[in-house]
């Protein structure tokens, strides 16, 4: 069997904490809060350029052919023109042919060039911190080794391999290896070097990895460091020494010392050294635990107010920085987030440092998703997916994720909460990494979802330590958890609310029921930000690519742009997480609109039943006619739209007056909207009235009853271009729905028809609506008051060119404002991958309004 088709990690070292050694004499800085690195002497960076060659085949690849072209390194090679990227979610890339891997396997060939004055009596460690999926080393030509595991550290001893003077590394990069099978996780698939790649050098006896543990004794901190090296060292505490013998262990007493929460991340250093090198660690006080049913920090219940999270930037793919980590904590802090899920694999080691210093609870998870077996066989099979879990041969390699996540991790404060993976069932192909963690680390509770996909038997395992849920409803938590007695586990949510396009209507809902129960942790939204590729035109997801299989964009699915804009879903986030789960209609003052045409005139068309012309003082108000508007596109509608396109036909509906009666000063009409070889969906009556410069329009609509539920009622219509500017007194300032409203005031407002559309979302949709107004005013030209509260938008767009155009880049402008007024619009939910939306949000089968105009 080749190394690519086994498990096997040749010639590396063994998993251990991260940590950078500074020589005694270093003058140690820091960066962004945290150890700068690179002010090591003992730190040699091979980041920059390096050469590389693209192959079809490693069979291809000769160690010592020329390599014309260069890459920087850390990157993704789809990223600089090589390969052919591809987004798709719960499916495999390649045939499920297990334990083979494609013979048509691409590669890549690096070379890096390397001066070095080797001294004697040093060692040399050549570290590759992330690698997709798997490579192969060689130094001066010669094979030192084989790695795997995308997202984990792979350490190489290459002392012996090493000369003075100028050395070649080579490392040949396999786009998929057998660990393709175990990181099957929702994202654009990258490859290449694409974390950072660095030597250490050390003494020949040197430090190799420790423990550190805290605890809480009364009002004081008990700091506990274990020496798990081969030789002993000594540490220095706030004032005090110590030396730890080799595999023994000592503590060190902290009065009354501060406590480490995400609300007041204090950290203390803690130097350990031997006479040749010198690390340096944060520490922060704290213990997690479990008491009862209920999650505590620090012997407080806490709730996470959380997010999953992708290392992921729209220039440079999974290849992120420094800045790029501080720009998102500290975008988090300001949302009122305090906890990350590291979904779906570790992220880069210095992401955990930032958490110490920043404040912001980990749930720390293994590389491993397996969801392409669930998909295998062309349908959504759980009883295939179980099988993965259960087999002997995936054994080693989750062990081996389990070591490499726990190992380089567990000294970081921030990470309270093992997670064994994302979506892959459970068996007894996790038993042996699952019980090593309970073995290395009892201060840490153990996460996973992938339990409610298993077979029954192992749902109360004592290899987990709290029950998870993806997307329930808030009812399904109530029954299946609130309300059983036989579930004394806290809850959390690991992923919730989906936000994908205009999305979090149900945000509120969830943490009304979290706020009031304590069994419940809280929950991560799913996800951080966008994922989407920023190219010369616009931003490019799934199939923009040339790809065959691809899942389109549903890596669209952020509470952030890609490029880290907030959404109106960061908004209503940050709300709720505030505390704030409702909005309510305030009594507003509607302002005294002076309207000074004398008296309009309307025309209302035969076929629709609406006014194609209406005249103020003998000008045209009507840019385009008024029209009936039943549609809508968000993206949680997505698994909506067959039913309304293709079973009710909607978008073919189509007015059928049946009764136009002209009445002395106004009109009386009576009607359906229906669509051929449908049944009418909606029977509609307007009655208008005209009285000097207004008129009166009484709507009344009845839904067919085989129509389970429409995107909307209402009518919409443009006006000139000049007219953009309007004011309103409804829920803003930002868009609002009748379950997503939490992060808006009602007020009094003025806005434009560029800044109400939301050009953030990258397949464009509805936008820019605001619910429960009261009043309309598209300055210089009308106003709007209605008998009940209404909904309504002014956008540069039509809905056809919402519903119809992919990409935000794609939208052409129009010579006139789009305008719609609705009698009602269904919540957003967060349905493109969670529950259904709840019966209140749905528009009614019947409803009534009476609108004003005045001009």
């Amino acid at each position: 069997m080749k190394e690519y088709e086994s498990f096997d990690r040749i010639g590396v070292e063994p998993h251990r904490s991260y940590y950078i050694p500074f020589a005694p004499n270093d003058k140690i800085k820091s960066k962004w809060g945290i150890v700068d690195r690179t002010s090591s002497s003992r730190f040699i960076s091979l980041d920059g350029e390096w050469q590389i060659k693209q192959h079809e085949s490693v069979d291809n690849v000769d160690i010592n052919e020329n390599l014309e072209n260069v890459i920087p390194v850390p990157s993704c090679v789809h990223m600089h023109g090589y390969d052919k990227l591809q987004y798709i979610n719960c499916r495999y890339p390649i045939p499920v042919l297990l334990p083979r891997i494609p013979k048509q396997n691409p590669c890549w060939h690096y070379r890096k060039k390397l001066v070095l004055k080797k001294e004697d009596n040093q060692k040399y460690y050549l570290n590759f911190e992330g690698v997709d999926s798997a490579f192969y080393l060689y130094v001066n030509g010669n094979y030192k080794g084989y790695s795997q595991i995308s997202h984990a550290t792979s350490e190489f001893d290459v002392t012996d391999l090493l000369i003075d003077g100028e050395n070649v590394i080579d490392v040949v990069v396999l786009k998929w290896c057998v660990s393709t099978y175990l990181e099957c996780q929702d994202k654009l698939r990258f490859s290449g070097i694409f974390r950072s790649v660095y030597i250490l050098k050390r003494q020949k006896n040197h430090i190799t990895d420790y423990r550190i543990n805290t605890s809480i004794c009364g009002s004081d901190g008990v700091l506990t460091v274990t020496n798990e090296s081969k030789i002993s060292f000594s540490i220095s505490f706030n004032g005090k020494t110590a030396v730890v013998p080799v595999k023994k262990q000592v503590q060190l007493r902290l009065e009354k010392a501060q406590l480490w929460t995400a609300e007041n991340p204090k950290l203390y250093t803690l130097k350990i050294s031997t006479k040749d090198e010198v690390i340096i660690e944060k520490v922060g006080f704290r213990e997690v635990s479990i008491d009862g049913k209920v999650f505590k920090i620090n012997g407080n219940a806490i709730k996470l107010k959380g997010v999953n999270r992708h290392d992921f930037n729209c220039k440079t793919g999974a290849t992120v920085s420094l800045k790029n980590l501080v720009e998102d904590l500290k975008l988090m802090k300001s949302l009122n987030v305090n906890a990350v899920r590291t979904s779906h694999y570790p992220n880069m080691p210095e992401f955990y440092q930032l958490c110490d210093y920043y404040g912001l609870y980990v749930m720390d998870e293994a590389d491993l998703e397996t969801h392409g077996a669930a998909t295998r066989g062309g349908d959504y099979d759980r009883k295939a997916w179980s099988e993965y879990s259960e087999m002997d041969f995936f054994a080693e390699g989750i062990f081996d994720r389990y070591q490499a996540l726990v190992e380089r991790d567990k000294n970081r404060t921030s990470v309270i909460i093992w997670s064994l993976g994302n979506e892959s069932s459970f068996g007894k192909a996790f038993f042996k990494g699952a019980k090593y963690i309970r073995r290395r680390d009892n201060t840490r509770p153990v996460h996973y979802e992938g339990l409610q996909e298993a077979n029954k038997k192992y749902y109360y395992t004592n290899l987990v330590d709290m029950v998870s849920m993806m997307y329930p409803s808030v009812e399904r938590i109530q029954k299946e958890v609130i309300d059983n007695p036989k579930e004394v586990r806290p809850f959390v949510l690991c992923e919730y609310t989906h936000a994908m396009g205009n999305s979090c209507g149900d945000i509120s809902k969830y943490w009304e029921l979290i706020y009031n129960n304590e069994q419940c942790m809280g929950g991560f939204v799913w996800e951080w930000a966008d994922h989407a590729i920023k190219t010369k035109k616009g931003y490019l997801y799934g199939g923009d690519f040339g790809e065959e299989e691809h899942d389109g964009n549903f890596c669209c699915d952020g509470l952030l742009t890609t490029d880290r804009k907030l959404k109106s879903n960061a908004l209503e986030m940050k709300a709720v997480y505030g505390g704030k789960i409702k909005s309510d209609i305030k009594d507003i003052a509607l302002p005294n609109y002076k309207s000074n045409a004398k008296s309009i005139e309307i025309t209302v068309d035969e076929n629709s039943g609406l006014p194609s012309s209406i005249k103020a003082d003998g000008t045209e108000v009507l840019k385009t006619p008024m029209k009936w508007n039943l549609l809508r596109y968000v993206d949680n509608d997505r698994n909506l739209t067959y039913r309304w396109n293709e079973q009710y036909r909607l978008p073919y509906v189509k007015p059928q007056v049946f009764s136009l009666e002209r009445l002395e000063n106004g009109y009386i009409v009576k009607g359906v909207l229906a669509a051929n070889c449908r049944m009418p969906a909606v029977d509609f009556a307007v009655k208008y009235t005209v009285n000097g410069n207004s008129f009166t329009m009484e709507v009344d609509y009845k839904i067919a009853d085989y129509i389970n539920n429409l995107p909307r009622f209402g009518v919409e219509f443009g006006v000139e271009k000049q007219y953009d500017k309007f004011s309103f007194v409804g829920f803003g300032k930002t868009e609002s729905y009748v379950d997503k409203n939490v992060a808006c005031e009602y007020g009094y407002y003025t806005s434009n028809a560029k800044d109400n559309y939301d050009f953030n979302y990258v397949r464009p949709q509805e936008s820019g609506s605001h619910y429960a107004s009261k009043y309309l005013c598209v300055n210089d030209l009308f106003s709007l008051t209605a008998k009940t509260p209404f909904s309504f938008s002014v956008n540069p767009y039509t809905t056809k060119q919402l519903c119809e155009t992919a990409h935000n880049f794609e939208l052409k402008g129009n010579d006139f404002v789009n305008v719609c007024v609705d009698l009602a619009m269904r919540g957003v939910g967060s349905h493109s991958c969670g529950p259904v939306l709840d019966r209140e949000y749905e528009i009614p089968k019947t409803y009534k309004n009476v609108f004003k105009f005045e001009f």
